[in-house]
């Protein structure tokens, strides 16, 4: 077997694979052990040039997991329940903060698939931060400190809420979310399921306060641990293109999407893969 061409993007976090077609599901199910494998290792995959209708972005997300019928906030495609479209005309969409998705839920994703259909002429980009990196960096006796922490997280925030009221049956939505998710206690140093690799599970849009703590040592903590995510030698920035793809372990990093692309619109397609 062939090996992938695969470009480094940083030494931390993010590689670009070439040479692969994403609808091309023989190819696909050939290099899938050495996708897999670059993706944990990675953290970020991208791919530059792909030609994906929904169902072939679907197919393909399921390399790395199963996938679900969207029940988010977010609208899904007419042509295939599994995917999401994100659609923003260069107004604030409330994902320029750091985060990890849904760490308010149990069942958190394993990873993202988000397809570019159409971008900005500049600006926009994503960036994402290898929190095993930020672990790594730490102090050893500070890590054995916050190693057996926990934290509390809660969907209930003005970026999520505004979603919610935007919708047409938002007073009932709101009662569902908040039956359903009630806020919920999560560690805040996380043993990574397949690669081992401990990692710093705080950030800004979801965690509300550390448990056990002062509220000013907590404020101080979650502060100082979501803030890991903005050092640079942890960080990818990657150039959306029409057509481009990334794929990212949502159990290892962070996110933030650039939101400087005023006033142009964008439409991304994603995949949730559980």
């Amino acid at each position: 077997m062939f090996n992938l061409e695969v470009e480094h993007l940083t030494p931390a976090i993010g590689s670009i694979i070439h040479g692969i077609d994403l609808t091309n599901e023989g190819a696909v199910a050939r290099y899938r052990d050495q996708l897999r494998s670059i993706f944990l290792e990675r953290q970020v995959i991208f791919f530059r040039d792909q030609k994906l209708d929904p169902d072939s972005q679907v197919s393909f997300a399921r390399t790395f997991g199963k996938v679900r019928p969207v029940a988010s906030t977010f609208p899904s495609h007419p042509a295939n329940a599994h995917l999401e479209i994100l659609e923003s005309k260069g107004t604030r969409t409330g994902t320029d903060v750091w985060h990890t998705d849904l760490t308010w839920q149990r069942d958190t994703p394993i990873a993202a698939c988000l397809y570019a259909v159409n971008v900005p002429p500049t600006g926009g980009d994503t960036m994402w931060a290898s929190m095993t990196a930020a672990y790594d960096s730490l102090d050893e006796k500070f890590r054995a400190y916050i190693d057996g922490m926990t934290a509390i997280h809660d969907w209930e925030g003005p970026e999520l809420l505004a979603g919610v009221k935007a919708t047409p049956d938002a007073r009932q939505r709101y009662e569902d979310l908040r039956r359903r998710y009630p806020p919920i206690e999560q560690p805040v140093v996380k043993v990574h399921p397949e690669t081992g690799r401990k990692l710093i599970y705080v950030n800004t849009l979801y965690t509300t306060r550390i448990v056990g703590v002062t509220r000013a040592e907590s404020a101080t903590l979650t502060g100082f641990l979501a803030g890991l995510s903005s050092v640079p030698e942890w960080q990818v920035r990657f150039k959306w293109q029409p057509g481009s793809v990334a794929v990212w372990d949502n159990r290892a990093v962070q996110h933030y999407a650039v939101n400087d692309y005023h006033p142009y619109p964008r439409l991304m397609h994603r995949v949730t893969v559980y």
